[in-house]
């Protein structure tokens, strides 16, 4: 039986139809109100998903290369040679390869050099995959992409030298800005590109509060980082974005309670934080996304 949705028969009854209601677009084509009654879930084009997967997997396994050349003391230059024994990696030519590809490590020393390639390409396959799923319209989606590839990258680079370079930041907040901007000339509710960029602010504003409380914990590099995120999740809605910053911290402090009963650190040790902010968020998009 297909459910179909009227409005009353009272003559003064004045109400739309479901089928005319403002449809979320954080949702597949067919997740309206009236599509939710007949029993039905978001609209997954599968064929998406997989492709957007496939193209995560390559984004991904060239990604290796960008940690590697960031994940440098704050003021250093970026890396360009082996810091075992100053042998450059190949460059491969036009296309884009991991250091030490295919192994990630240096030919020379056999030194690791950067993150394992197979780690970050089914990292940013499962984010992209799962964003295809779960987030529309196109444009949205591709903001989302753009964020997870350079999130990818972040969480890295700040797991191994504690810190989020500019040089990922910067661009992380600037694609995902300009993709909405475009989604929203495309036909997306202004009201909410108006809403992701006063949530990136916000949430933005609400880190470099911290960083003024307590500089050793948050540092600017996570405020930078959280106007990307807070704008990405603000699209979906405020609760979203809510959802998100204390989803970064929740999840933070499991870690640290895991690594305290492990005795693998001590009360005061300080852990990087940006991993769990780009959990939190990227959580809380793609749970406000359905």
């Amino acid at each position: 039986m297909v459910a179909v949705c009227r409005s009353r028969r009272n003559s003064d009854d004045t109400r739309h139809s479901c089928a005319n209601q403002r449809r979320p677009h954080f949702r597949g084509p067919g997740d309206g109100p009236c599509a939710r009654r007949a029993g039905r879930g978001p609209a997954v084009s599968w064929p998406l998903v997989a492709a957007l997967g496939a193209a995560g997997l390559v984004t991904g396994w060239c990604l290796p290369g960008v940690v590697f050349g960031h994940a440098v003391p704050a003021g250093a230059p970026a890396a360009a040679a082996c810091p075992g024994c100053g042998r450059e990696p190949p460059a491969g030519g036009r296309v884009p390869r991991p250091p030490g590809w295919p192994s990630g490590r240096c030919a020379g020393c056999r030194a690791r050099l950067g993150p394992p390639p197979g780690a970050t390409a089914l990292v940013t396959a499962a984010l992209f995959g799962a964003l295809a799923a779960r987030v529309h319209p196109g444009l949205v989606l591709a903001a989302g992409c753009w964020l997870a590839a350079c999130c990818v990258a972040l969480a890295w680079i700040d797991g191994a030298v504690r810190r989020l370079p500019d040089a990922l930041t910067v661009p992380a907040y600037a694609g995902t800005v300009a993709l909405l901007l475009l989604a929203a000339a495309a036909g997306a509710p202004w009201p909410d590109l108006l809403r992701a960029l006063l949530g990136g602010l916000a949430l933005a504003g609400a880190y470099l509060v911290l960083v003024v409380i307590s500089r050793s914990a948050i540092g600017l590099g996570d405020a930078k980082l959280a106007a990307s995120l807070g704008t990405l999740a603000a699209w979906a809605g405020w609760p979203t974005l809510i959802a998100a910053a204390f989803a970064g911290f929740a999840i933070g402090a499991v870690y640290g309670a895991a690594l305290l009963l492990a005795r693998r650190a001590r009360i005061g040790q300080q852990i990087p934080f940006g991993p769990f902010m780009i959990a939190g968020a990227f959580l809380a998009v793609l749970a406000g996304a359905g």
